[in-house]
């Protein structure tokens, strides 16, 4: 009987009577890096020369990692100057996954037109899936941010605004979730001599139909979607 693969992570599964005298490799790789790249592997995936959607690879049996990213623990997703659609074999799986870009999102599918999930830029999440479905086990929100012009902010932004050299506005996610949160800080103590615009991009801020102008010097604010009703609320004022 020949040897056959297993489906979530390809390890080698050594038939009746194959793989004479051989067992003991194939076993010692099977535990070296087919177990070791799935429980432990960290892997960089470059973008910048590949195209969208980018397959990950799943190849059968112990293997470098170039040549079955999909079996790794984590992944780091960076070099991508657009956003970026990758397929994922359609196996239940867990993965940390890292969106290295600071600008541009990585939209996770399951297979050719599967469930996905999208990474905003300077992210690191924990998911898990069922081979359908993509389930959130934890975000971990960006770094802060400097921005001195203008910049449309993602869910989970903490931002450092220097208005040092002039007014300008940050722009709201076109779309949000209820509990998605983006925080603000007056980098520069000079909100009051040039403020910050917050564009509400067609929600509400605290119910209201119009921007939110923030003109207090060494302001720091966070701002948290409610719903459609009242929408994004402040935390702190």
């Amino acid at each position: 009987m020949a040897s056959t693969f297993s489906s979530r992570l390809k390890i080698e599964l050594i038939g009746s009577g194959e793989q004479s005298n051989n067992w003991g490799n194939i076993t010692n790789n099977n535990f070296s890096q087919s177990l070791e790249q799935s429980i432990a592997g960290v892997y960089t995936r470059d973008l910048s020369s590949q195209s969208s959607p980018y397959s990950l690879t799943s190849g059968n049996g112990p293997s470098a990692q170039t040549a079955n990213e999909a079996r790794q623990a984590a992944i780091v997703f960076s070099g991508h100057a657009t956003d970026f659609i990758v397929q994922f074999p359609a196996v239940e799986k867990l993965y940390f996954l890292r969106n290295a870009s600071t600008t541009k999102t990585i939209t996770a599918r399951l297979g050719g037109s599967g469930n996905t999930f999208v990474i905003n830029p300077n992210r690191n999440v924990f998911l898990s899936t069922d081979a359908t479905n993509w389930f959130e086990i934890q975000t971990q929100g960006s770094d802060w941010l400097t921005k001195t012009t203008t910049y449309t902010a993602f869910a989970g932004d903490k931002i450092f605004a220097n208005t040092t050299g002039g007014a300008f506005t940050i722009t709201l996610p076109a779309t949000a979730a209820v509990g998605d949160e983006i925080r603000f800080i007056d980098l520069a103590n000079t909100f009051d001599t040039a403020n910050l615009t917050v564009g509400r991009n067609s929600h509400k801020i605290d119910g209201q139909t119009s921007d939110l102008v923030v003109a207090t010097e060494g302001a720091g604010f966070a701002l948290v979607y409610s719903g459609a009703t009242f929408g994004w609320k402040l935390l702190e004022k």
